[in-house]
């Protein structure tokens, strides 16, 4: 139920694109330096064990 999402296209570390998705589309996900600096900078982890609406709503969110 997580998902590790590969951000590097962003340019953002993982710690920017994490905060950029709470403090403008109101999603919060994990950067995944918090899980390793060596193996966690460039990607996010998204938990997707919810109700699927609120995936769906989340998604739609991150990819306005």
């Amino acid at each position: 139920y997580l998902v590790w999402v590969d951000i590097t296209a962003t340019g953002m570390t993982a710690q920017q694109y994490a905060d950029h998705l709470l403090l403008r589309n109101h999603v919060w996900v994990n950067p995944g330096t918090m899980y390793g600096p060596q193996s966690g900078e460039g990607y996010i982890r998204l938990n997707i064990a919810t109700q699927r609406s609120r995936l769906m709503e989340a998604l739609e969110r991150i990819v306005s």
